[in-house]
């Protein structure tokens, strides 16, 4: 489909506004603006929607609302990863309350729906067990193509409200008619890995000064073990990442105001030499920590 994109978004934390409803964290992988673009269709209790991503992104997203959100990947430049582990295209994502934590590659489109807990009740879509489905490949080529087909009738059209609530009504069918049974599948080796190594750093603090053989050491791993599970998940080697984690929340503490000041935000964030953390900030995100701060005060 030739996605009509109705909106671009370039910062990282601008593309979902902080919810009750989601616990989500996005980390971006790459450096430059994130290039966030998304188009969506609305009908009565349903939203079809179209992402990408110019830059790499690892999302790891938790649903807490009562609600049905549910996706499939469409394209992507590289494998999806779950967990560590590849999503073919003939796998569905039901969300839910379980962590799902996702590396989604530069360029890649993703089909999301979303739909109101009491249609997605009385449809059967509510106790739906979250986490990938195995999908019969014919049935998911046909959910796509109505979920395509109804984004480009609402921008040509304005059905009516009994043509709307067939349309909602036909994509709940289609969904359900395409899902074969949730599969198994168990978070990677690599992913155990990185998971022992952000719990280490974690309770460090995120300490810069963390020096990496001493994180390999604390999990019983070789360091080349470490250096490798960190470089097939998310491109880099584990220092490169647990510094983009550093700057992640050093940006969220200039945005939110959880400081008392610049300095304080990067210790915060476990960075000992503001200096070198001002340049790695400006070199991420394209702007000064301080130019941060302004923006968030509105000044």
């Amino acid at each position: 489909m030739d996605i009509q994109w109705q909106y671009t978004i370039n910062e990282i934390e601008a593309v979902f506004d902080p919810t009750p409803d989601w616990d989500f964290e996005l980390i971006q992988l790459d450096v430059g603006s994130l290039g966030y673009r998304a188009s969506e269709a609305l009908y009565p209790g349903l939203a079809i929607r179209y992402e990408t991503m110019a830059k790499p992104l690892r999302s790891l997203q938790q649903l807490k609302k009562k609600g049905f959100f549910a996706g499939v990947i469409l394209t992507s430049s590289k494998p999806v990863l779950w967990k560590g582990c590849e999503v073919s295209d003939d796998l569905a994502l039901v969300f839910g309350n379980t962590d799902h934590d996702m590396v989604l590659p530069a360029q890649s489109v993703v089909l999301t729906i979303e739909i109101d807990w009491y249609l997605a009740h009385a449809a059967g879509l509510a106790g739906l067990e979250p986490g990938l489905w195995q999908c019969d490949p014919s049935e998911i080529r046909a959910f796509i193509d109505l979920c395509d087909a109804l984004a480009r009738r609402q921008g040509q059209e304005n059905p009516c409200q009994s043509a709307q609530q067939a349309a909602c009504t036909k994509v709940m069918s289609r969904f359900l008619a395409m899902l074969l049974r949730p599969t198994q599948t168990r978070p990677s080796r690599q992913y155990g890995i990185m998971s022992k190594a952000e719990e280490f750093a974690n309770r460090l603090g995120w300490c810069e000064s963390v020096a990496i053989d001493s994180l390999a050491d604390a999990i019983d791993v070789p360091r080349r073990t470490l250096h490798r599970s960190f470089k097939e998940l998310y491109g880099m080697g584990p220092q490169g990442y647990l510094r983009l984690v550093r700057l992640h929340m050093f940006r969220e503490a200039l945005l939110t105001g959880d400081h008392t000041g610049i300095a304080d935000a990067a210790l915060g964030a476990g960075f000992q030499h503001f200096g070198r953390a001002a340049q790695y900030y400006h070199k991420q995100f394209g702007e000064l920590p301080k130019q941060t701060l302004r923006r968030s005060l509105g000044s």
